[in-house]
C-alpha cells in the first residue's frame, strides 16, 4: 500500500513538472513572439493633418523596397469630402469603403475591408518585402475578418510599416503593443523619417 502511494506521488509530481514545463514553454513562445513583432513592426502615429502620409510616402521613397498592403484615401467631389476608398497597393484595385450621408454621418461598408482589405494584405504577404497599412483606425471597427488578418500580418515574418490614429480604441491599443511607435509632433517629421529608415535597414530581425 505504501509503495503504491509512493508511486502515485511520483506520477503526480511528474505530471506537475510536465505542466510547469509546458506553461513555461508557452510563456517563452508568447514572449518571443511579442519580442519578434516589436523588432519588425513600425507604427507612425499622429493627429489629423500632422503629416503622417508625408512621412510614410517619403520613407517608402527613401527605402526603395517592394511594398504591398493597402491605403485608404479620401474621395472629393467639387472640393468637398464625400467618402473614402480603399486601394490595394500592389494591384491598384480599389473600392469605396465609406461615404457621408445627407446628414453628414459616415456610413462604412465593412465588406470592403473584409474582402478587398484582406486580399490586399494577403497579396502583400505573398509578393512584397514590406507591408504597408495606411491607415488603421475606426473605419474597420466592424470588419472582423480584416482585423484578424491585420494581427496575422503583424505576427508574420514580414516587415510592417503602418499608420495609426493617435486617438485609440481597443483594436489600436492591442496593435500598439506589437511594434515600435513613432509619434509625429512639433515638426519632427524629418527626424522621424530618418529614424524609421534606420530601423527598417538595421533594426529588423
Amino acid at each position: 500500500m505504501t509503495k503504491k502511494l509512493y508511486e502515485n506521488d511520483k506520477i503526480e509530481g511528474f505530471q506537475q513538472s510536465l505542466c510547469t514545463l509546458l506553461t513555461n514553454w508557452q510563456n517563452y513562445v508568447h514572449n518571443y513572439g511579442k519580442f519578434f513583432a516589436m523588432k519588425k513592426n513600425i507604427f507612425i502615429e499622429g493627429d489629423i493633418k500632422t503629416g503622417k502620409s508625408y512621412v510614410l510616402e517619403k520613407t517608402l521613397k527613401t527605402l526603395n523596397v517592394k511594398y504591398g498592403g493597402f491605403k485608404t484615401v479620401p474621395i472629393y467631389k467639387e472640393d468637398k469630402k464625400v467618402g473614402f476608398k480603399l486601394i490595394d497597393l500592389l494591384t491598384n484595385e480599389e473600392n469605396i469603403v465609406a461615404t457621408y450621408n445627407i446628414d453628414g454621418n459616415l456610413i462604412v461598408n465593412s465588406d470592403v475591408f473584409d474582402e478587398l482589405g484582406v486580399k490586399a494584405l494577403e497579396n502583400g504577404l505573398k509578393k512584397s518585402d514590406l507591408i504597408v497599412m495606411d491607415e488603421l483606425g475606426f473605419l474597420e471597427d466592424s470588419s472582423y475578418k480584416f482585423k484578424e488578418k491585420v494581427f496575422e500580418v503583424l505576427n508574420s515574418n514580414k516587415k510592417v510599416l503602418a499608420v495609426i490614429k493617435e486617438k485609440k480604441n481597443e483594436f489600436l491599443n492591442e496593435i500598439s503593443k506589437l511594434g515600435k511607435v513613432f509619434k509625429i509632433e512639433n515638426n519632427n517629421k524629418e527626424v522621424i523619417i530618418n529614424k524609421i529608415v534606420d530601423e527598417v535597414k538595421n533594426g529588423y530581425l
